[in-house]
C-alpha cells in the first residue's frame, strides 16, 4: 500500500547546497570543457574548420549578451544558483543561433548541442558509472537514487521541487524552470530538451540497469506537459 509523504523539497541553508564559491569555479571549468568540445567538434565540419576559435568567441559575446539583457530586464538580480542556470541557458541560445545556420537543420544543431552539453558517450558511461557503484553498496537503493536526484533537482531549482515518498521510491515536481522560462520569452521553447532536467536524467541516470533501479523523466516541460516530474523506482533486491 502506498504511503505518500508529500513536502517542499528545501535545504536548510539559505540559497544552494553547493557554495558559491564552488558554484563560480564549476561555471568556470564546466564553460572551458564545454567550448573546448566544441571547438574540436567544428574541426571536423567542414562548413566550421578554420574558423572554430573565432565562432567561439561568437557564440562566448552572444552568450553574454543574452545574459546581461536578461538580467537588466528583471525587477531583482538573480540568485546565484539562478545565475548560473540563465547563462547556461544563455549560452545554448548563442550556440544555436551561431551554428544553425552551418549545420542547416534543427536535428543536427540540436543534436550537437546536447553532445557538448554532456550527453556524449563517455560522459554517460563515467556518470552512470558512479551511481551504479554507489547503488552496488548500497541497502536501500530507492532511498540512495532518490538522494541523487534530490541534489540534481535542488541544482535546478533550490526550493521548487515537491517530493513524494512512497514503498516504491520518490517522485519529484515542479513547474519552475529557469530554462523554459528563459527561452518561451524568446520563442525558441525547443531548446529546453538541450538543458537541465533533459539533459541531467540521461546524462546520470542513463545507465542504471532497469532490473536493479530506474530513474525516468515521466513529464517535462520541454515536451509541452505542465510540469516536470522524475520518478525514481528500484527493487529491493
Amino acid at each position: 500500500m502506498s504511503r505518500p509523504a508529500s513536502r517542499a523539497f528545501t535545504r536548510a541553508y539559505a540559497a544552494h547546497w553547493l557554495p558559491n564559491g564552488a558554484r563560480a569555479w564549476l561555471e568556470r571549468v564546466e564553460n572551458a570543457a564545454f567550448t573546448r568540445a566544441l571547438i574540436d567538434t567544428m574541426k571536423t565540419i567542414p562548413s566550421l574548420a578554420g574558423r572554430e576559435e573565432s565562432t567561439a568567441a561568437r557564440i562566448a559575446s552572444r552568450a553574454a549578451e543574452l545574459y546581461d539583457e536578461e538580467s537588466s530586464s528583471r525587477a531583482e538580480a538573480p540568485t546565484d544558483a539562478e545565475a548560473t542556470h540563465v547563462k547556461t541557458a544563455a549560452r545554448a541560445l548563442a550556440t544555436y543561433e551561431t551554428l544553425r545556420p552551418f549545420l542547416g537543420n534543427d536535428e543536427a544543431t540540436l543534436e550537437l548541442m546536447r553532445t557538448r552539453a554532456g550527453a556524449e558517450k563517455t560522459a554517460v558511461t563515467m556518470n552512470g558509472g558512479l551511481v551504479h557503484g554507489a547503488l552496488m553498496l548500497s541497502r536501500n537503493r530507492a532511498q540512495t537514487l532518490a538522494g541523487m536526484v534530490a541534489n540534481v533537482t535542488n541544482d535546478l531549482a533550490p526550493g521548487a521541487w515537491t517530493r513524494t515518498d512512497d514503498d516504491d521510491g520518490a517522485s519529484f515536481a515542479t513547474t519552475t524552470c529557469a530554462y523554459h522560462t528563459f527561452f518561451e520569452k524568446r520563442d525558441v521553447t525547443f531548446l529546453t530538451t538541450t538543458t537541465c532536467c533533459s539533459l541531467d536524467v540521461e546524462v546520470w541516470f542513463g545507465k542504471v540497469d532497469e532490473p536493479t533501479a530506474r530513474v525516468e523523466l515521466a513529464e517535462s516541460k520541454a515536451n509541452g506537459d505542465a510540469r516536470c516530474c522524475i520518478r525514481v523506482r528500484a527493487s529491493s533486491a
